[in-house]
């Protein structure tokens, strides 16, 4: 009996020898596991911020290149019309001795045309651009009547120069009527230089992708 005990403690003993061998095997892989696990996250880490500084120096590239094409734009449009910079491109100021709209009307004169013409060229070399077409009114009228007037001579500087061949997808127009007056004046040529429309471009977002 004393002979079959110390067997049985012996298959007991074995087996728990073979168990915790087990588990100290089982511990092992999942240490290995665990190491190779925080080389996979110190290499992804490294990857990672390897990606970071080569995308933060492609943005920075990219955006050099628009600077310099909204120079090259500026500095051709400047021999036509006078543009001013601001922070999402410029603004290109029509001179009110020309382009001029008559009262209650939406129809571009000839010069109008020719310098819409003009400008219109010098877009069709530039990319990466978009353009805002404003329109305005004298304070004749009714502000309801004004913001429709306004928002027609925007229109049709739009037309214009879609017919131009400027994408229409990338022209957005809006009627400001009498609200924003050049000339506060209250006389016949503050009215007449109230009658305008004004231009902005603006720079195309950044994308880049990865």
């Amino acid at each position: 009996e004393r002979a079959e005990q110390a067997e049985a403690h012996a298959r007991n003993a074995a087996g728990a020898r073979e168990q915790a061998e087990q588990l100290r095997n089982e511990a092992e892989h999942q240490k290995q596991q665990a190491l190779e696990g925080r080389d996979d996250a110190v290499m992804a880490a490294a990857h990672a911020s390897s990606q970071a500084r080569e995308a933060e120096q492609k943005i920075a590239e990219m955006r050099q290149e628009r600077e310099q094409e909204l120079n090259r734009m500026q500095e051709a449009l400047s021999h036509v019309v006078e543009t001013h910079r601001t922070p999402t491109g410029m603004v290109i100021v029509l001179p009110e001795s020309t382009f001029r709209f008559g009262f209650d009307k939406t129809d571009l004169t000839q010069k109008n045309r020719e310098l819409l013409a003009r400008i219109a060229g010098i877009l069709l070399v530039s990319k990466g651009y978009g353009l805002s077409v404003f329109g305005y009114t004298d304070d004749v009228g009714s502000e309801e009547y004004n913001q429709q007037l306004s928002l027609r001579r925007a229109k049709a500087v739009q037309d214009y120069l879609v017919q131009s061949g400027i994408p229409s997808s990338i022209i957005n127009v809006k009627g400001y009527g009498k609200t924003s007056p050049f000339d506060k004046s209250n006389n016949a040529d503050a009215r007449a230089r109230n009658r305008r429309v004004e231009i902005a471009v603006t720079d195309s977002s950044i994308r880049y992708g990865g």
